[in-house]
């Protein structure tokens, strides 16, 4: 007993020793805790700061350095303001603008990471949903699963198919997604309204003038001469030849060209919306676009022309109807696909016109009669040229835009508003003079050709889908644009989904990333398509 007596007293002394020790060590740490604060927090506060301030510099030093301003030194950094086109007072160009350029800047760049960090991963996740889900499904002829020892996606889709000559040293594929049998109990139904806003009615009327910078001096020189186009003259609608049964619709898709960011888009990150497409019936095609700064909207539009032609030529092996082509785009991808169009539109309108006006001119010449039935024909409008124009267009049966630009100088001035006009290539990529701007504006040349278009040359009916919640491309530009184009009796519907954001347009057309508003985004799609077949 008294052994054990003994052990448990050295016990407890011993367990009151550790507890002093480690009572000591506490104490004496806690002493230096008000040291610790002493330099950390200033350190927090200080690496707060810098990184307040490396987000927007390095957002310029990534994407605004292509094509600087030329008042601007060797770097161009969003503390150096822009000089002002009127005197401003010093302390506002030096204390208020870099501040406010900072802030706007820091929160497009915390918003478009954080947007990159949350949507990676789904569209990752739908990526490997979606293979395992097509490597499940039987082969409708052998009725038997895919094996990994053959290339199983054929059934699907083909990847990498050049579609014109190399240029700029790079080779433009394109991927190709077969439409696949549609059964009805898998299509998507909408359920509810919530998510759609009433379809908008257009006035139809062309009185709107697309704005333009007041008091701006038009640079005459940058105008081309005057050229006929050297495609024949005729309606592209002469040589359609009638639709051939079990064929099916063609649907292009370009995606978003004026994106921002250093993660560029490639063809490869729309597979799952040529799928989604082609699960509705139609034959997907997904195209490399020419992205700035490797090019500007002139090598984009002479891609869109040779997908075009390539996919009137190789449709039908396929399974597509070459008579039977729709344009869909996202963003300033579907200004490029109804740009291309109305290009060629404009500009064969006013070469047959000018023929007919020389042709009326020399029957009256000689006499004092006024030539009859001539038109006058605007600068901008003379001045347009087809790019490309080697590269026949053949005749596009419709157009679908997702959240399009109409009128480039006022995306231009929302950019400003936002301070990202100079980290965004919209400018840049159609154009860096307001000249140039105007000419590759779709609402602009669109206007100005009102009175002499013809419809011949014009897509058969237009449909334009825009979220309501869109804060990078305005909704008014899709509402003002479906005003034009009823105004030049081109059948366009437009769609507006109230809560869907710029992207979410795009995400809801996903397989695998499918929303509330997929159903309702397909069903639009399928009216307009299936409706005018």
């Amino acid at each position: 007993m008294r052994v054990t007596a003994l052990c448990l007293a050295i016990g407890a002394c011993g367990t009151v020793v550790a507890t002093a020790t480690a009572a000591t060590a506490l104490w004496a740490l806690l002493s230096f805790i008000p040291l610790v604060n002493l330099v950390a927090i200033p350190s927090l506060i200080g690496s707060v700061l810098l990184l307040v301030h490396i987000l927007p510099v390095a957002a310029y030093l990534l994407l605004a350095q292509t094509d600087a301003p030329k008042h601007s030194g060797s770097l161009f950094l969003p503390f150096s303001p822009d000089q002002p086109s009127t005197p401003k007072p010093q302390a506002y160009t030096l204390l208020t603008v870099p501040p406010a350029r900072h802030l706007g800047l820091l929160v497009a760049v915390i918003h478009y990471t954080s947007y990159v960090v949350t949507t990676a991963p789904s569209i990752l996740g739908a990526f490997l949903r979606t293979i395992v889900r097509l490597w499940n499904t039987p082969d409708p002829d052998t009725a038997r699963r895919s094996s990994w020892l053959t290339p199983w996606w054929e059934r699907f889709a083909v990847f990498g198919i050049p579609y014109q000559p190399p240029r700029h040293g790079r080779v433009y594929r394109l991927d190709v997604f077969k439409a696949q049998e549609v059964v009805a109990a898998s299509v998507p139904k909408p359920m509810s309204g919530d998510d759609l806003s009433p379809a908008i009615s257009p006035v139809s009327s062309c009185a709107t003038l697309p704005d333009v910078d007041r008091g701006s001096r038009i640079d005459t020189d940058e105008f081309p001469t005057t050229v006929w186009s050297d495609q024949p003259q005729g309606s592209p609608m002469d040589d359609i030849p009638a639709p051939e049964e079990g064929l099916k619709p063609v649907v292009i898709f370009l995606y978003d060209v004026g994106m921002m960011g250093p993660i560029r888009p490639a063809r490869w990150m729309f597979s799952l919306v040529g799928l989604k497409l082609a699960e509705q019936g139609y034959v997907t095609v997904v195209p490399d676009i020419t992205m700035y700064p490797w090019g500007q909207i002139e090598d984009q539009v002479a891609d869109v022309r040779s997908v075009v032609t390539w996919v009137k030529k190789e449709a039908r092996a396929f399974g597509g109807d070459p008579t039977n082509i729709y344009l869909c785009g996202h963003g300033l991808g579907a200004h490029l696909g109804m740009y291309t169009v109305a290009q060629d539109a404009v500009v064969h309108s006013r070469d047959r016109l000018e023929i007919h006006n020389a042709a009326s001119h020399w029957q009256h010449v000689g006499s004092s009669d006024q030539p009859q039935h001539s038109r006058d024909i605007p600068n901008g409008v003379r001045s347009l040229r087809i790019y490309a124009p080697e590269v026949e267009l053949p005749h596009i049966r419709g157009v679908i835009m997702l959240s399009p630009v109409a009128d480039v100088i006022k995306q231009v001035r929302h950019e400003a508003k936002c301070w990202l006009e100079h980290v965004s290539p919209l400018r840049r990529a159609l154009g860096s003079s307001q000249t140039k701007c105007m000419r590759h504006s779709l609402g602009h040349i669109l206007f100005a050709a009102r009175n002499i278009v013809e419809l011949d040359w014009m897509p058969d009916h237009v449909l334009v889908i825009h979220g309501g919640n869109d804060q990078l491309v305005p909704v008014w530009q899709s509402v003002w644009l479906a005003d034009l184009l009823n105004g030049l009796d081109v059948p366009t519907a437009i769609r507006q989904h109230a809560r869907l954001a710029h992207f979410d347009v795009v995400t809801g057309l996903m397989s695998g990333l499918e929303s509330k508003s997929t159903a309702w985004l397909l069903h639009d799609i399928r009216a307009f398509i299936d409706g005018a077949n």
